[in-house]
């Protein structure tokens, strides 16, 4: 069976909770995610995700399954003003699921949506330097490298240079 047809996108409920606490209370998985995803991540953290942060500001995110199992999550947060017809999109996957190519299907899955379903014309992906498997995702998707911001972001204690990727729908 292909890769493709086991990893599957759904909306968050109320009954993922243990199961995000499990998987995104984790350094190695947090490590490089936004500031905003904390480490550690507790019960009352998955259930504000769950049932505030998922969508709040017009974000569409979504829990990955694979083989029927939540894996992670992907999603999007539209921009405004004159960017408009952008989102920025990110990913994360469950330690025990690395290096499986869901996070490829589920990033491909993610921008189809994105592009067709909900009519964006831009995704754009910043993605901390350390972060190569991250950077393969996202040119396997055919994302591309628009440049390289250097010391961008400063995260637990360290600077980190910002590989700024997107596609475009044009």
């Amino acid at each position: 069976m292909a890769l493709d047809t086991m990893v599957h996108l759904r909306v968050y409920q109320e009954s993922d909770i243990p199961r995000l606490v499990e998987l995104a209370n984790n350094k190695n998985v947090s490590r490089y995610l936004i500031h905003t995803f904390p480490y550690p991540y507790t019960a009352q953290d998955a259930q504000w995700w769950v049932t505030v942060g998922a969508n709040q500001n017009r974000a569409v995110t979504k829990v990955i399954e694979f083989e029927g199992e939540f894996v992670g999550s992907v999603g999007i947060q539209p921009q405004s003003g004159w960017k408009d017809h952008s989102a920025e999109i990110g990913y994360w996957i469950g330690e025990p699921y690395w290096g499986k190519g869901i996070a490829t299907c589920a990033l491909r899955e993610m921008t189809r949506i994105a592009f067709g379903d909900l009519g964006f014309r831009r995704l754009v992906a910043p993605v901390l330097s350390p972060n190569g498997r991250s950077i393969k995702v996202l040119e396997r998707c055919g994302y591309e490298l628009e440049g390289i911001l250097k010391a961008e972001v400063h995260k637990d204690g360290e600077f980190f240079d910002i590989h700024h990727y997107a596609k475009n729908c044009l």
